[in-house]
């Protein structure tokens, strides 16, 4: 196929049709979505010059497709490879990492970091994460009204890593600023100045945590926490070295702290925005951990998509896909695809959700999901049980949007009307 048929039959879109920058779409993204589905399940965009893919199916297909990598060095405008010498401890821990090693290594990492997730490692995070979650809700106290997100979006979820992997409570705040850089540092929507600011502002923490490896290398036990964990791990006399320890903090980072803060304000706003389903939840508690996968295919707050790139040239859903070229897997339109979910734009905790895509699919799915899982259903568990006559302030929650967040349709304001006084009084 020559470039000018390739050109000639290629589906293009451009902002007029998706703008993820737009105040309307941050706002009431569901348009835009339904346009997409319908019109062009796959065209490249202009714009972002990029692939954009939105169906369910083919999202999945992209996701499950190993020709389509997460490696962000396969971009065809990522920065060239540096020389050895000049690589910083990001370069080296992005290497060694899930998103960027060959199939038969992710396996081999796989393998190697399940003790860090077996469970009684992940009894002991719970019982951090609930503290945490507890001292949140005890900071509200019996207050008439607060703001979801200062009180526990911006609270919880990066504070949960940091316990996770062994971060001090007066620390939190430096690797809050280590996880946000992190992220924005593969960030393709970023410009190339703003990305290596991000990737030089990372080095603090890198160093931080190598010191911590070092400290559990030398003891004669590492420890049976997480990061103990890692560092003792072992498949046929081999363990992972400092940069592939690293990488695990990496992906988990990604995974579940700066995304994760949008998860907390979404599940409230879902909820309280569906009375009916809130009162179903508080009658039937079993339902919560469907009640959570529900909520956040309903909210579907990624403002981006994941990013995937082609590793050769690819004839994919009628279109040509060149090497390097980016594919933005757009899941959050595809959580609201009505060739999927029937009543897309319908909250029903009760939904049959199997086959979704809420934490992606195939070989990279999300290695954070049991502690976003957690996380989320201890929040809401004290939620109900401290507000179970909650309801949105003014009838809206007095939403505010950050929308100029590089990934997400952030809500920065949420305020809640918790009704303790009335309900106490109507008690007595």
């Amino acid at each position: 196929m020559n470039t000018a048929s390739e050109t000639a039959s290629r589906v293009e879109i451009n902002g007029t049709v998706f703008n993820p920058y737009s105040k309307d779409f941050i706002r009431e993204p569901d348009p835009a979505w339904q346009v997409l589905l319908r019109d062009y399940p796959i065209a490249w965009h202009k714009d972002l010059q990029m692939w954009l893919v939105s169906t369910h199916d083919l999202c999945d297909k992209v996701l499950k497709d190993n020709r389509f990598t997460p490696n962000f060095f396969a971009w065809e405008f990522a920065p060239p490879p540096k020389a050895e010498a000049d690589k910083t401890d990001f370069d080296r821990a992005f290497e060694k990492g899930f998103f960027a090693v060959s199939n038969r290594d992710h396996l081999r990492l796989r393998k190697l970091t399940l003790p860090a997730f077996s469970r009684p490692v992940m009894v002991k995070i719970d019982a951090k994460i609930h503290d945490l979650v507890d001292d949140c809700f005890k900071a509200i106290g019996d207050a008439e009204e607060f703001d979801v997100y200062d009180a526990l979006a911006s609270k919880i979820p990066v504070r949960s890593i940091a316990r996770m992997v062994g971060v001090p409570t007066n620390q939190e705040e430096f690797f809050h600023d280590f996880a946000v850089n992190i992220i924005k540092s593969t960030r393709i929507n970023l410009s190339a100045k703003e990305r290596e600011a991000s990737m030089l502002a990372t080095q603090p923490g890198f160093t931080y945590f190598k010191g911590l490896i070092q400290e559990r290398r030398a003891r004669e036990n590492p420890g049976d926490d997480f990061l103990g964990s890692l560092v003792g791990a072992k498949e046929n006399g081999e363990g992972l070295d400092d940069y592939e320890i690293l990488s695990v903090i990496f992906a988990l980072i990604t995974a579940g702290s700066d995304t994760a803060t949008d998860l907390h304000t979404f599940l409230i706003h879902g909820l309280l925005s569906n009375p009916d389903q809130y009162e179903l939840l508080k009658q039937k508690p079993e339902l919560m951990e469907n009640a959570l996968v529900e909520l956040l295919r309903y909210g579907s707050f990624g403002k981006m998509p994941f990013f995937r790139f082609a590793t050769e040239d690819i004839e994919f859903a009628g279109q040509f896909i060149k090497k390097k070229q980016a594919i933005g897997v757009n899941i959050s339109a595809a959580w609201h695809d009505p060739a999927r979910w029937e009543n897309p734009n319908t909250l029903d905790i009760t939904r049959r959700l199997d086959g979704n895509l809420v934490f992606g699919a195939g070989a990279h799915f999300c290695i954070g999901t049991y502690l976003v899982r957690v996380q989320g259903m201890l929040m809401l568990k004290e939620f109900i049980r401290r507000f179970p006559h909650a309801e949105l302030a003014n009838g809206t929650g007095d939403v505010d949007y950050e929308y100029t967040h590089h990934n997400a349709r952030r809500m920065n304001r949420l305020r809640v009307k918790t009704n303790i006084h009335g309900a106490t009084q109507k008690a007595a």
